[in-house]
């Protein structure tokens, strides 16, 4: 499974969100990965000394990132995207009408993947369209405690508030996806 995680730079957020996932995803020997980039980033790009700074304290490399563009290549080939902020769900859409359906802010799959459940034995098409039509189905519709502002220029305790609240939207959302909850035969 490929997840694309999507902000503005694809120095802060988008990267840290992408590190975050793939440890995780590691941890748990998971057959998932992470990618990001950003609508507005400079190729090649490093991360901010900060998000590299607040990932080492959690045992987590940021040091290699390069920032990349948002490509319509990229989108296609994830089965799943995730946006900081309702601009970037919108950039994804102008980009690729098809990936509304798998488009979703970062706090969404947690919130809203609690109420219907896990993938399960569902198809992953199945679980993301059910979790499209219980956000009723409108790409904007998410609430505002789902996007992630930017910590870009801001201090080292805003990104490790901005650090914590993906980890914690990652985590659940990789318990939500885990085929080990699935249904053994």
């Amino acid at each position: 499974m490929k997840v694309l995680f999507v902000c503005t730079g694809n120095i802060c957020r988008s990267a840290m969100a992408e590190s975050l996932f793939n440890h995780h995803a590691q941890q748990q020997d998971l057959e998932m990965e992470a990618h990001s980039s950003g609508t507005d980033a400079i190729p090649e790009n490093e991360a901010t000394d900060l998000a590299i700074e607040v990932l080492a304290d959690r045992g987590v490399d940021l040091s290699c990132h390069k920032a990349q563009q948002l490509t319509t290549k990229q989108i296609t080939e994830s089965q799943i995207l995730i946006a900081m902020t309702r601009q970037h769900e919108a950039a994804i859409a102008k980009e690729d009408q098809q990936a509304r359906l798998r488009t979703f802010l970062a706090g969404e799959i947690p919130r809203i993947g609690s109420q219907i459940g896990s993938l399960g034995s569902r198809a992953l098409e199945d679980w993301l369209l059910a979790l499209n039509e219980a956000r009723g189905g409108h790409m904007t519709s998410g609430r505002l405690r789902d996007e992630i502002s930017d910590p870009w220029g801001k201090s080292r305790d805003i990104y490790e508030q901005t650090a914590k609240r993906l980890e914690g939207y990652i985590v659940h959302m990789i318990r939500l996806l885990n085929d080990d909850q699935r249904p053994r035969a």
